[in-house]
């Protein structure tokens, strides 16, 4: 298979974790009239179609690893959870380190330079 096109691909299903969140951040914080959710969630949205169509990728990629580790550690602290909240704490924050993985590797293939 063409290595560009997997590339493509792996860029894309990278972007859904901005992109499908981020619209629907955009549409509550619209509905609510909570004009900085609305913000945020357009950003999402505008960085997933970054990342889709290549912009800017290396230091794109850098920001999302960057952003993504901060989050983890800030939003999705497990050890300090209950134990109701627990196991989805701990999946966000592992995808979160998981994706910011990814994010480093893109940032070093010779096409994002």
């Amino acid at each position: 298979m063409n290595p560009a096109l997997i590339v493509a691909l792996a860029r894309t299903l990278m972007a859904l974790a901005f992109i499908g969140p981020g619209a629907s951040h955009f549409l509550d914080s619209a509905k609510q009239r909570n004009y900085m959710g609305a913000a945020i969630g357009a950003v999402e949205v505008a960085a997933g179609l970054a990342l889709v169509f290549g912009w800017q990728l290396r230091w794109f990629a850098l920001a999302a690893a960057t952003f993504l580790l901060a989050d983890a550690f800030i939003a999705h602290n497990f050890w300090t959870a209950t134990p109701q909240a627990l196991r989805n704490q701990v999946l966000h924050f592992f995808k979160n380190l998981a994706l910011a993985g990814g994010f480093v590797l893109l940032a070093q293939m010779p096409q994002s330079r």
